[in-house]
């Protein structure tokens, strides 16, 4: 770096070569000429290196360009002015070529930054080569939702790393959601809290760890690894100038944190390419940082480890969606005749996780200017591929958005005083579904509701497994006849069945009754704190249960008798 800003220091000496001549040939006008000159190469060399030590931009000749722009204009137009005022006294061909050069420059880079990306509008809508999608996602398995919300997940975080001995030397970083040997969770960094605690601290303690899919869950301190490379450390540990010293050429998005399947910490920081001078990011890649030792490697989107779930960064994906949602008509477009335009309806995306438990950044879409209380369609970006796809099909168009969503939860709760938070729209029994975790005022756990967001409906239990049997009752038997429910749900089942084999087993929401009946290969389930007899179903007894046929493999049924008791 310090080769570099030795060069760029270069760029703050006086431009005009005519006034070089003359000072050269002049003893008196050399002295005080080469004086200034000198000031200004060591005032170049501390600004430099602050551009390039300090902001860590990348050095490529668009970077170094786009940061040294402004100083190569003001040096050309400032110094052949004050040779005009304070040297010559007239136009010389020295101060003109100087003047014509900085205004042609500052026009150049004017259209780079204000007139060019406006012309590329067209080319960023088609960069992320999104397909668009008519039909339903496909629907999400009960064990990748998450249920646990950011706050809350946080709160109980924060209560952990208040009991850190010398816990005042650090600060909790960022909180990001991930699968950890194939189980979500929201894992946060800890981080050093300013300089002079790093110089006395020679690394930090780890990281705490908390379930997004069980609420009952208690967040725990991963206390094994003593982290000395962490993006708050200084100098050569700070993570991410390790990674640019490294790597000189990459763009570096984002970092994320992420521990291997193991538990071992990792920094992961997301790198792309422009494709048009300084915008239009398109994801390439990896660099992988360990946070305990400093090796680092680095890896194509292609080639990534497979613990790493956030290969493309979140900013990056809400370009995409933003972009594809903007500008398919053109820049003009979106301002003017604006067919066909929506718009991200807010400025992040939320993690989710797909059927493989792979990660997708989701947003919602609305019309410009806001739509009320309906979308237009939505965006899924996957987080290790860059794939998007934009849901945009009848089914998507004119259902509840996410502030809707939580309203009707939030007014649900009225008398409680709870609240939605962190809506989270998934396909569930092929029904467009937003799961909102309920909180009190504390950001304490509270239940779990489904809102149906065609029709607004709300249901709301404990755990998962109550709020999905619930939400299948709800699909089968509650809503509006006329609404287009699939005909798997709508089929209620009464029959005698004879027990084969049961077991039990125990989750967030209690104890579980599992039974297998016989000449049927799926298994039936009965929660305790419906029906405490149920411990007592044995092999052999008859029973008569009722049940919505959902095709799965696990079944809940809705109510039974057992026959063999009542003879």
């Amino acid at each position: 770096m310090f080769i570099y800003s030795l060069i760029t220091a270069l760029l703050f000496l006086n431009p005009l070569l005519g006034l070089w001549g003359k000072a050269l040939k002049n003893r008196n006008a050399a002295r005080a000429f080469l004086a200034e000159n000198v000031l200004r190469y060591v005032t170049g060399v501390i600004v430099s290196f602050f551009i390039f030590y300090v902001g860590l931009i990348d050095f490529t000749w668009h970077g170094i360009l786009n940061s040294f722009a402004v100083i190569i204009i003001l040096n050309l137009i400032l110094s052949a002015t004050a040779s005009f005022y304070y040297y010559d006294r007239k136009v010389t061909w020295s101060n003109r070529a100087a003047f014509t050069l900085g205004c042609l420059a500052a026009v150049g880079m004017a259209y780079m930054w204000l007139i060019y990306p406006m012309q590329t509008a067209s080319d960023r809508h088609a960069l992320p080569q999104a397909e668009t999608e008519v039909e339903v996602m496909e629907s999400a398995d009960e064990e990748n939702i998450r249920v646990v919300p950011y706050g809350n997940a946080r709160y109980r975080s924060e209560i952990v790393f208040g009991d850190l001995d010398n816990s005042a030397r650090y600060h909790l970083g960022e909180s990001s959601i991930q699968t950890i040997d194939d189980e979500l969770f929201w894992v946060s960094p800890i981080e050093f809290d300013g300089f002079f605690r790093w110089l006395t601290t020679d690394h930090v303690p780890g990281y705490i760890k908390i379930s997004a899919e069980d609420p009952n869950d208690q967040a725990e301190l991963v206390s094994e690894y003593e982290m000395s490379y962490v993006p708050s450390a200084y100098f050569g540990s700070n993570a991410k100038r390790m990674v640019r010293q490294e790597h000189e050429d990459i763009i570096i998005v984002s970092e994320s944190f992420e521990p291997d399947d193991d538990g071992h910490p990792y920094y992961v920081f997301s790198y792309g390419y422009y494709e048009f001078f300084r915008h239009g990011n398109k994801a390439d890649g990896v660099v992988v940082l360990d946070a305990v030792t400093g090796e680092m490697e680095r890896y194509s989107l292609e080639d990534m480890p497979e613990f790493i779930d956030q290969g493309v960064a979140e900013q990056t994906a809400l370009n995409y969606a933003t972009w594809y949602g903007q500008y398919g008509g053109g820049f003009i477009n979106r301002f003017i005749g604006r067919d066909g335009v929506t718009e991200p309806r807010r400025d992040e995306m939320i993690g989710v996780f797909g059927a493989e438990r792979e990660m997708y950044w989701f947003v919602d879409h609305e019309r410009p200017r806001g739509s009320g209380n309906t979308m237009v369609g939505f965006s899924m970006v996957n987080a290790r591929t860059g794939e998007m796809t934009y849901y945009g099909g009848q089914e998507a168009r004119g259902i509840l958005n996410g502030n809707a969503a939580r309203d009707r939860v939030d007014r649900a709760f009225e008398r409680e005083r709870w609240v939605g938070t962190q809506p989270v729209l998934y396909s569930i029994y092929g029904q467009y579904t937003w799961v909102v975790p309920v909180v009190d005022r504390n950001n304490g756990f509270q239940k779990i509701a489904l809102v149906h967001a065609d029709s607004g409906r709300v249901v709301s239990a404990d755990s998962r497994r109550e709020v999905f049997n619930e939400y299948q009752n709800l699909l089968a038997t509650g809503l509006d006849p006329d609404m287009d429910i699939p005909t798997d749900l709508a089929d209620e089942v009464e029959e005698t069945l004879t027990v084969e084999r049961v077991t039990q087993s125990t989750d967030e929401g209690g104890t579980i009754v599992m039974i297998l009946f016989e000449e049927r290969n799926q298994i039936f389930t009965v929660p305790v704190n419906r029906s405490q007899l149920a411990l007592f179903i044995e092999p052999g007894d008859e029973l008569l249960v009722e049940y919505i046929d959902t095709g799965e493999n696990m079944i809940a049924i809705q109510n039974y008798s057992n026959l063999s008791l009542n003879r």
